[in-house]
């Protein structure tokens, strides 16, 4: 298994950048690193757990449905602290994607759990514990954007 990591420190130190190959491996590796790096910043950990959720979500999806073959493109996370907002943002060079409108995701209706449809679930968790988010798609990128406050 092939988990590398490349994390660059940026000039603030309110900011984390790292990339990963689109490699399952290296999800839990990404996670520990973000983990290490909030708790170095003093976020408190249930803000921790909700990002980490968070991100693992969009993380295996990107690289689950975002490129044809694993180790094949690269997935940028970055963190920014701005007064009591934390922005996540991740971008990746995959195949072009939109998101499910909210009626889309499974968990808005009430339903019969033992016949609940596949997927959309990790929007829904997404729109649950996020603040706020956006997604675009840019120059030949996808970027979305969490906001945790």
């Amino acid at each position: 298994m092939n988990a590398s990591i490349h994390r660059n420190q940026m000039p603030n130190d309110q900011k984390f950048h790292s990339s990963i190959m689109n490699c399952q491996a290296s999800v839990s590796v990404m996670l520990d690193e973000v983990r290490k790096w909030l708790a170095q910043e003093n976020v408190c950990s249930s803000k921790i757990t909700d990002i980490q959720i968070v991100l693992a979500e969009a993380l295996n999806n990107v690289i689950e449905h975002g490129f044809s073959c694993e180790n094949s493109g690269n997935v940028v996370v970055c963190i920014d602290m701005q007064d009591d907002i934390i922005v996540v943002e991740i971008s990746d060079n995959g195949i072009e994607f939109t998101p499910p409108v909210a009626a889309q995701t499974p968990l808005q209706d009430t339903c019969d759990i033992e016949h609940l449809p596949e997927g959309g679930f990790g929007w829904f968790l997404i729109r649950e514990i996020t603040t706020s988010f956006t997604f675009h798609r840019v120059a030949n990128k996808n970027r979305l954007v969490l906001n945790f406050q």
